[in-house]
């Protein structure tokens, strides 16, 4: 296979492992056979592009993260971020827009409620 199939099979299994997640736990999540899976992370199969997008999904990424390739280990923080985008990414402009007013009225909460002082 292709360097780059060796390398998305690495990334979903690196993203796997961080996540603590067997490759049953993943392929079940993913609508795939463990098999199958287990294949594309050794690289002996090319996914689809559906496919790529039920691991994303499976793994609470955005598709664009199996392709950083060149990525350094994900944080607890960058894979809260990645789960938040791939909320995001599943809603629609409007929805995206309502989350963001309670993000900054959450954010405005306690600055807006400070005791008056006498």
């Amino acid at each position: 296979m292709s360097d780059i199939a060796k390398q998305l099979g690495q990334r979903i299994r690196d993203l796997r492992m961080e996540r603590h997640m067997s490759q049953e736990e993943l392929s079940f999540k993913a609508g795939l056979s463990p098999a199958h899976l287990g294949q594309i992370e050794r690289a002996l199969k090319n996914p689809t592009v559906d496919t790529i997008a039920k691991i994303a999904v499976a793994l609470d990424v955005p598709v664009a993260a199996l392709f950083s390739l060149d990525a350094v280990p994900v944080s607890s923080q960058n894979i809260l971020i990645e789960k938040i985008n791939a909320q995001l990414n599943n809603m629609s402009e409007d929805e995206q827009k309502d989350i963001l007013r309670i993000i900054r009225i959450f954010r405005n909460y306690g600055k807006n409620s400070s005791v008056p002082s006498d």
